[in-house]
């Protein structure tokens, strides 16, 4: 029987989807990703028995021009030559490309965004068979709506629950550090973006506190002060880390987010203006800043001065108010492709 098709281009897209995925039987799924950071690593990582196949390899990306005709057209030319029918009933992305061969492939697909660009959005409206946003404040016709962000499907206490046992792995105590992301600026969603945001302001952070730092560009790592823990991804259970961090502080939008979700005091630093994050800000649990206003932003965090809530309260409160979308993904999968 032909099988489900996960298309997958960034990780936090595969961490979106990692639950539905393990819903199925590995005969019963294949899934695509693109070899960009660290997804490869992480998507053979978590799905050891399930088939993985790489198709396309962020090394050529140089900029817009390698990115278009290096990466995205030889990619979905490939997708083209191995997507079809008699191979796959149904293929569900949270992306576009593979969505716009199952398109031409008269396959019927379905697609999960959380950020509505001007130029990528439309191309997706017009592939996919039925596209979700969550409830941002613009609507968009044509498009239906989940009531949560996407990360509330691996991060909602049914899916995930922290584990105090991963801060012995690092020495680290309960609300005792800051747990940093610093994103590579040589992909699609950040080419606009200022180089090194955190690292700008390192040297500023008091000697006394204590840093794990999530670095997407390892080359940089000798440039970050030398007391800072640069961890090894792919980690086991990075969201516990996150979870149990006083302050997380991100230049990338999605990890922002997932501390906000985790009930943790968080930090946007990037340049991004995203729906998705002014529903955490309206939430009170993210704030965005420039990047001279970090330190002082964590101080504020840390004196409980800003965005002081009880963690657990929070998580109880989005539990009552959001849908739990992985039992939504799998609902469309049975109504579309099983039924």
């Amino acid at each position: 029987m032909p099988k489900i098709l996960f298309d997958i281009y960034h990780l936090p897209q595969f961490n979106f989807l990692k639950n539905a995925i393990l819903a199925f039987e590995p005969d019963e799924v294949d899934v695509f990703c693109v070899n960009r950071g660290r997804l490869r690593q992480v998507v053979e990582h978590e799905l050891p028995n399930y088939k993985v196949t790489c198709i396309g390899d962020y090394k050529y990306n140089k900029g817009p021009y390698s990115m278009l005709f290096r990466i995205i057209l030889p990619r979905l030319y490939r997708l083209y030559r191995i997507v079809n029918p008699k191979k796959y009933r149904y293929v569900l992305t949270a992306h576009y490309q593979a969505n716009v061969v199952a398109k031409l492939r008269r396959i019927p697909n379905i697609a999960f965004s959380d950020d509505p660009r001007k130029y990528v959005f439309p191309i997706l409206k017009a592939s996919a068979d039925e596209v979700y946003l969550p409830p941002f404040q613009d609507k968009h016709r044509g498009v239906k709506v989940f009531n949560a962000l996407k990360e509330w499907a691996y991060l909602s206490p049914r899916y995930f629950n922290p584990d105090p046992e991963i801060l012995k792995a690092f020495d680290l105590d309960v609300k005792q550090y800051i747990f940093v992301r610093e994103v590579s600026t040589e992909t699609s969603n950040y080419l606009h973006q200022q180089k090194d945001i955190i690292l700008s302001v390192a040297k500023e952070f008091p000697a006394s506190w204590s840093v794990v730092l999530s670095l997407e560009n390892k080359g940089n790592r000798d440039k970050y002060p030398a007391h800072w823990l640069i961890l090894e991804e792919p980690v086991p259970d990075i969201h516990s880390l996150m979870y149990f961090s006083q302050v997380v502080l991100s230049s990338g939008d999605s990890m922002a987010r997932e501390g906000a979700i985790l009930g943790v005091p968080s930090i946007y630093a990037g340049q991004r203006d995203m729906p998705a994050n002014q529903i955490m800000i309206d939430k009170g649990a993210l704030v965005k800043v420039n990047t001279e206003e970090i330190v002082n932003t964590i101080q504020g965090i840390k004196d409980l001065e800003i965005m002081n809530f009880d963690q657990l309260e929070f998580r109880d409160k989005l539990t009552r108010e959001w849908d739990d979308i992985t039992r939504l993904i799998l609902n469309k999968v049975k109504e579309k492709a099983i039924a």
